[in-house]
């Protein structure tokens, strides 16, 4: 018989190249990309895992389709895509050279949190290795706080600060030890400082306990005090390879995840943001919380409030009121570095034929991870970028806003995103973070610092995958992380 393809089964028909004789090949575009079927002569749910996922997934290592390159070194999150050529590469290479760029104080100033893109995207990854406190030995992630106050903005934005805009500029995030760069500190609008506190998780099957720790987050020496009912969100730099194809994704595909993802208990949603140039609502993509409409705006906005650096985009210094005289990005740069950040290319998988990852391929499907995590899909036209444009990539994510509960709650509402909603985070790439970054802390503050502690703290709509993976036996978990590190 023909049975409904259930969601912990995404992973055995929507990550490989090619189906197995018992699963027929889906559409990969548009919102009918889930309606798959999987047959079955067993009326037994048990009986579908015989269907050989491992497999499946050892037969795909294209992560980025035409993109896909095969460095697995520290430089690997930082490569152009192969399929990149003529000008368009040059242009490429010139963004590379602005986010590597060290820009000199009175670019920045008055106001920032950083002086080259690559301080919190390190190797074009995550944020790299987090400050030692020199008293307590513990590691604290590079953090920058957004701020903003109840209520929105004329176009649905967070509503800022008096005095501060939409974040603190800039920050440290040990006692004694700047964040920046040691030249930092003259026009600080404060310091925070971080303390964590562990507390432990409910015990797996097996009996074995994990520690996670929970953050807590001091304000000291601000220029002015922040008002009373200022809400705070900590971030980290996320990975910046693969936006590109992100970008490429079409709406109606991001939307019809959205209309098939409602099972057990799992109802993701699109963001709704404001774009500055189009001066209209669009689908957010980018961010934590899928805040930004396009890349352009993505840069812009970040080299404006982390950097301090003008643009066509954001004319307007940190801090003040009237655009100013010379912008610190024209637009040839900020094209060249939105043409870098859209064609680099994605790390190919790497171990998966490996019977561990095989398995842990296994178990990723059966925790029903897939809910959120989408394995595969296909990117539509994105003028301009032929590179990225009708490619198939596993990136492992619907760009959806989901729920997480209230352990991961930052309680600052972002545009149509609530205090406790996040947007599925990519995982391609994530086995090489220790590689590029030097560290393996994850989630949108760092508190995690591994794999399974960012697991356990899955709560809301991730909360039933959290528990299934509890249920697991070592040898089903470490399974799972190596498949995870795989990709």
């Amino acid at each position: 018989m023909i049975k409904p393809f259930t969601s912990w089964k995404l992973i055995g028909c929507v990550v490989g190249v090619t189906a197995l004789t018992s699963c027929e090949k889906p559409e990969l575009e548009g919102p009918d990309a889930l309606q798959v079927t999987v047959s079955s002569n067993d009326e037994d749910d048990d009986d579908e895992l015989d269907v050989d996922w491992g497999r499946v997934f050892a037969s795909f290592t294209a992560a980025g389709g035409a993109t896909t390159v095969n460095n697995f070194s520290s430089l690997s999150m930082i490569q152009p895509a192969p399929n990149l050529g003529g000008a368009d590469l040059t242009a490429h290479l010139n963004g590379k050279v602005l986010f590597q760029r060290t820009f000199e104080l009175g670019e920045v100033a008055p106001l920032w949190n950083n002086v080259r893109c690559e301080s919190c995207h390190l190797g074009g990854s995550r944020a790299g290795l987090p400050k030692v406190n020199a008293t307590t030995g513990e590691l604290t992630p590079q953090l920058l706080f957004r701020v903003s106050l109840p209520g929105t903005g004329p176009h649905g934005e967070p509503r800022p600060v008096p005095g501060f805009g939409d974040q603190i500029q800039p920050l440290m995030v040990v006692e004694g030890i700047d964040a920046q760069d040691e030249v930092r500190g003259a026009s600080a609008e404060g310091n925070v400082l971080v303390r964590y506190t562990e507390q432990r998780s409910l015990p797996f099957k097996d009996g074995s306990t994990v520690s996670l720790r929970r953050p807590t987050y001091t304000f000291a020496k601000t220029t002015q005090d922040l008002p009373a009912g200022t809400m705070i969100s900590p971030r980290t730099g996320s990975q910046v390879t693969g936006l590109g194809l992100l970008e490429a994704v079409p709406e109606e595909t991001i939307l019809g995840f959205a209309r098939n993802n409602t099972n057990n208990g799992v109802s993701g949603r699109p963001n709704r943001v404001w774009d500055e140039e189009q001066g209209r609502t669009r689908l957010g993509r980018f961010g934590w919380k899928a805040n930004q409409p396009s890349l352009r705006q993505q840069n812009a906005g970040a080299a404006n409030g982390d950097m301090g650096l003008t643009s066509p985009v954001f004319p307007i210094e940190p801090g003040e009121s009237v655009a100013s005289a010379q912008l610190n990005l024209s637009e040839q740069q900020l094209r060249d570095l939105t043409i870098f950040t859209q064609t680099m290319g994605v790390p190919a998988f790497r171990n998966n034929s490996s019977a561990q990852a095989q398995l842990g391929a296994v178990m990723f499907a059966k925790a029903e991870c897939g809910s959120c995590h989408v394995p595969r899909m296909k990117t539509g036209t994105l003028p301009g970028r032929p590179e990225v444009s009708n490619q198939v990539i596993a990136p492992f994510t619907d760009l959806l806003l989901h729920d997480m509960g209230p352990g991961l709650a930052d309680n600052r509402p972002d545009f149509l995103a609530s205090g406790r909603e996040w947007r599925t985070a990519p995982l391609w790439g994530l086995g090489l973070q220790q590689t590029v970054n030097g560290h393996t802390s994850l989630l949108h503050d760092g508190r995690a610092r591994n794999v399974v502690e960012a697991i356990m703290w899955h709560g809301g709509e991730g909360e039933n995958s959290r528990k299934i993976v509890t249920e697991m036996s070592k040898e089903e978990r470490d399974a799972l992380v190596a498949f995870l590190n795989s990709i």
